[in-house]
């Protein structure tokens, strides 16, 4: 939130009838205040936005979803007592704390969501904007414009983008567009991270198109805002019980990689951001091709012995994974010796059932945390066939998913300046990322109960009617690098990945080189 977003703004008065409730304890994390999503389906269909618009105000009614339309605030008086309440490491307790301010009741002035509409009386190919965004079966040997590129398209003008559009608004959390075309329909859900994650987005998306459906029925439970699962994680566990504590940054070491970080930043400071959609059949062989060679011998680089056959598995996202990285090491070119540091996000629902026992389908909110891949860039240059890379990023993953390893790394983030995540390796490391959002499912939902019309017929298209053939996502991050990560948006209904990375402009061409080669070899074969 930079200060000229907010020069003149004032926050609006506190209305007496509202229901206030803190934001909960890992949802209010400051880097999650700094990114907000301008979120877009694209349906090769004409939908009903008089149905989805109505549907969703129906839910709003139902239980304690209508919670979903508060209004954030920034605590007043926790920010005005910011070094006056000192923490032990030199954080304010408080630091500003976020609130719900949640409406009596919703009315014109002051409605559960903002919902706009958007209609062009034309095709989507005919638009200058709508016919370059990218189709199921997009030609790759030219990059696509980044997911901000089409901004103005699939979002209003006054659609929010950071947390000061909030704060000094009475703006409900969540913000609809629609861009209606005579054969295509965008979908756009704009809000802050602080709302929800990868998963629980889809959660919101369910709940929402159970209603749209006629299914009340299937409307979970909402957790209501008052009740967080997760507030006791990390208070208690011992730190020294996180497998890699002896590798932590901090100090001087981390002071040091911020350094180099920055160095690198000021030294490359265009980024590019484009989507690359990974065909289905390269994914398959390439996967197949790592578990035959896990199946015969134990990989190079593994610290540990093959001991059973969950040791002889990789997943799909697995791999995907592991050719961006090849990749972004061939584009950046890192010293052959130096550490490679990939932070990857994984969901913690399954490890706590005790805290969800009615599931977790109604909670809306971040429930993610990470594992660290430490790899060295010489061998993942080496790598030729993946399996280094998909084995060592499996093996980090099973490792740092479990119950244990999530309190003591819990407990180091509570500690840590604005409860940041930890940094692990060395200090010359490279800091990569993935979020890998498959398990969201984003391309199986059905909003076929919306659909008017088909946009493209059914015998030439892989999706079926109602289902999104492509997901626009516009991250808009403030105050923090985003450099050096992917995001895995899923699997559509042909099989491919769609992926949005993020790097450097002068490493694309390398980038684009490897898809295409990937592509072509797949071809050949």
């Amino acid at each position: 939130m930079g200060i000229f977003s907010v020069f003149g703004r004032k926050r609006p008065a506190t209305v007496p009838t509202d229901r206030i409730i803190p934001l909960r304890y890992w949802d209010d994390l400051h880097y999650l205040r700094s990114i907000c999503h301008a979120f877009t389906f694209r349906f090769d269909d004409v939908l009903d936005v008089v149905k989805l618009e109505a549907a969703l105000g129906r839910l709003m009614e139902i239980g304690d979803w209508g919670q979903m339309g508060a209004r954030l605030r920034l605590n007043v008086e926790s920010f005005s007592n910011l070094t006056m309440k000192s923490h032990p490491n030199g954080l304010s307790q408080d630091h500003g704390k976020l609130e719900y301010h949640i409406p009596a009741r919703y009315d014109k002035t002051r409605p559960p969501f903002i919902f706009t509409t958007t209609t062009y009386g034309m095709s989507i190919s005919d638009h200058p904007l709508g016919s370059q965004l990218p189709k199921s079966d997009q030609d790759q040997s030219f990059l696509s414009p980044s997911s901000g590129f089409f901004t103005s398209l699939v979002c209003h003008p006054s659609s929010p983008r950071e947390l000061a559009d909030w704060i000094y608004t009475d703006r409900p959390q969540l913000n609809i567009h629609t861009a209606l075309f005579n054969d295509a329909t965008l979908l756009t859900i704009s809000y802050i991270h602080t709302f929800a994650d990868a998963v629980a987005r889809t959660n919101f998306f369910n709940a929402w198109i159970a209603v749209l459906r006629g299914k009340e029925e299937e409307v979970p439970a909402f957790v209501p805002y008052d009740h967080d699962p997760l507030h006791t994680l990390g208070e208690t566990p011992p730190r020294q019980s996180y497998s890699n504590i002896g590798r932590l940054l901090s100090g001087f070491s981390l002071m040091m990689f911020g350094i180099r970080y920055m160095f690198e930043i000021l030294c490359s400071p265009r980024l590019e951001e484009h989507p690359i959609r990974l065909p289905g059949r390269c994914v398959d062989r390439m996967r197949e091709t790592v578990l035959q060679d896990l199946a015969v011998t134990t990989p190079k680089g593994a610290e540990k012995p093959l001991v059973s056959e969950c040791d002889t598995f990789v997943s799909e996202g697995d791999v995907v994974v592991a050719w961006w990285i090849r990749t972004m090491i061939k584009a950046l070119k890192p010293a052959p010796d130096r550490t490679i540091m990939v932070m990857n996000v994984f969901n913690v629902w399954s490890l706590f059932p005790e805290w969800f026992p009615h599931g977790a389908a109604g909670l809306i909110g971040n429930s993610f945390f990470y594992s660290y891949t430490l790899l060295v860039a010489s061998k993942v240059l080496q790598d030729i066939n993946l399996k280094y890379v998909a084995f060592t990023n499996r093996r980090a993953l099973m490792e740092h998913r479990t119950k244990e390893q999530v309190e003591a790394m819990t407990a180091i983030q509570r500690g840590n300046f604005m409860r940041a995540a930890p940094v692990v390796g060395d200090s010359k490391l490279l800091f990569m990322a993935a979020t890998n959002h498959h398990k969201a499912r984003y391309f199986e939902t059905d909003w076929s109960a919306a659909v008017i019309s088909p946009g493209v017929p059914l015998s030439g298209r892989p999706h079926a009617l109602g289902r999104p053939s492509y997901i626009n996502d516009i991250e808009y991050c403030h105050g923090y690098p985003s450099r050096n990560i992917v995001r895995i948006i899923g699997k559509d209904a042909a099989g491919d990945w769609h992926l949005l990375f993020k790097a450097r402009a002068g490493a694309w061409p390398v980038i684009h080189q490897e898809l295409m080669d990937l592509i072509e070899t797949e071809m050949r074969d």
